[in-house]
């Protein structure tokens, strides 16, 4: 027969047994911790004068992913007068430029992840390229340059950029070949058996988006 008393001591007994088995599981098999992670896009592009999100995601030591951990980076930028990093991982766009910037995420004593970002011009009117020649009149044997520039919103504003160093050039004709240099970029002429026009195209690409606009120079007869 079971007392009030025995059945009170009896449950008792099982609260505390209970309650020291937790304790002893959670002793035998304490919580993964981090072991690695990611850190995402792998090669961002970021807009000029506007922000990009990075993330980083973890995997604990069973190999389990732990989610997005971004919050627990530590983030940093190699050249921050181009893109800045803040600590919740908001890249910022600040100066246009050919040059790829470093992006360090740290997470406590793990391997450091790293990406290459850039930046560039977004949303641009599509009317506003446009590419400007030093003469639109270039003597045959000679030599000319090129910019080309956009109109984009940096920062709120409508602002003029200079896209020259990131464009992809196409002469029309032999008679006019592009020579390098970046900006601006060089040009030389040939011989021309009579004034001719040739058509020079620029292509300019951010973000996956193809803007190709084009100008004529017309290549003096000696």
């Amino acid at each position: 027969m079971w007392t009030g008393r025995k059945l009170v001591l009896t449950l008792a007994f099982t609260a505390l047994v209970a309650v020291a088995f937790g304790v002893s599981c959670r002793g035998f098999f304490p919580k993964p911790t981090i072991s690695s992670f990611v850190i995402s896009p792998s090669a961002p592009t970021v807009p000029l004068g506007s922000t990009l999100q990075m993330h980083a995601f973890g995997t604990d030591s069973n190999g389990n992913p732990t989610g997005d951990i971004t919050n627990k980076i530590t983030w940093s930028s190699k050249a921050s007068g181009i893109i800045s990093i803040s600590t919740g991982g908001l890249l910022t766009g600040k100066t246009l430029s050919t040059s790829t910037v470093e992006i360090d995420g740290n997470y406590q004593a793990l391997t450091q992840q790293s990406t290459n970002a850039t930046v560039c011009v977004e949303n641009a009117d599509p009317a506003s390229f446009k590419i400007v020649p030093s003469t639109s009149t270039p003597p045959s044997n000679n030599s000319f340059t090129l910019t080309a520039s956009a109109d984009a919103p940096v920062g709120g504003v409508q602002t003029t950029v200079d896209i020259t160093s990131s464009i992809v050039w196409t002469s029309g004709n032999t008679l006019v070949t592009i020579t390098g240099g970046t900006d601006p970029v060089n040009a030389t002429t040939g011989t021309a058996t009579q004034n001719t026009s040739v058509l020079i195209t620029a292509a300019y690409t951010c973000n996956g988006t193809t803007n190709t606009f084009t100008t004529n120079v017309t290549v003096q007869h000696p």
